[in-house]
């Protein structure tokens, strides 16, 4: 609970915002070409937890989605707030093979 009432703003603002900046830098993602958003319920995790306030705060620890634009572009963006310190992005062909994979920090 203590992480959900420091990091109030929610998950997404919290830690996706990265990886939404990047979206709209790199992906051709706006709001106006977004044809349709879709939610990985399986992975994605929403709890409502008590802070150390003692008020209930609920966020996704786990989120995963899938953005689909009207140019036809895809790309997924997941965070895990229990996945570690490390961040990756990884990009896949048409048929989900990974060929390019990023990660933060790097070994430099």
């Amino acid at each position: 609970g203590e992480c959900f009432e420091r990091n109030a703003e929610g998950m997404l603002k919290n830690m996706a915002i990265h990886e939404l900046a990047l979206l709209v830098s790199f992906y051709d993602v706006t709001v106006d070409n977004i044809a349709e958003v879709i939610a990985d319920k399986e992975f994605s995790s929403l709890q409502t937890l008590k802070g150390p306030s003692g008020e209930d705060f609920t966020d996704f620890d786990k989120i995963k989605f899938t953005i689909k634009t009207k140019t036809g572009k895809e790309v997924s963006v997941s965070a895990d707030r229990c996945g570690g310190t490390d961040s990756y992005a990884w990009v896949a062909d048409k048929s989900g093979e990974e060929v390019f994979r990023y990660y933060m920090p790097d070994e430099e």
